[in-house]
């Protein structure tokens, strides 16, 4: 859900247009489309993504059993507190807002509407990279996404800076 919100918000002129006092990072340049920003990333960058990534799914089945043994589908443990207290807030109700009293049934189903949102979520990223990667291929945005020379599913392509 991230990447196909990140790709549609990285589309607009407020993010991939000119950033005159601040430079977000080495080599970046305005008016790229979300796969050109990715590859204009320093490798270090693109590092501290998949940590951070790595980070919160390790916490997930660290802290609680992943659902094909017992556990339950779309929920995530309350990480507030941990890794030595730098933690702040968890990420099912970060504010304490009260959706952890919820009822089980209300609960049930917030974690099947999480699965299918998260599903709606793969096909739409899948279908802005396609139609980037091959202009036509999704009618339905056809004219509508810049064409992407590059490999979406090549993330790191030839980009090994932080090792020279």
């Amino acid at each position: 859900m991230a990447a196909f919100l990140g790709y549609c918000v990285q589309s607009t002129p407020l993010v991939s247009g000119p950033h005159s006092p601040f430079l977000p990072y080495k080599g970046y340049t305005a008016g790229l489309t979300p796969p050109e920003q990715w590859d204009a990333m320093p490798l270090a960058a693109k590092l501290q993504i998949f940590t951070l990534i790595g980070m919160l799914e390790s916490y997930g089945e660290i802290l609680d059993p992943h659902y094909t043994q017992g556990g339950l589908p779309g929920y995530y443990p309350p990480i507030k507190g941990k890794s030595f207290g730098q933690i702040q807030f968890n990420l099912y109700d970060p504010f304490d807002f009260g959706f952890r009293q919820a009822s089980e049934e209300s609960k049930a189903r917030g974690r099947q509407c999480e699965i299918n949102n998260g599903r709606l979520a793969q096909f739409g990223i899948l279908s802005l990279l396609s139609e980037a990667t091959t202009p036509g291929s999704v009618p339905l945005l056809k004219g509508l996404i810049p064409a992407y020379a590059g490999n979406p599913m090549i993330p790191f392509e030839g980009d090994f800076t932080i090792f020279t």
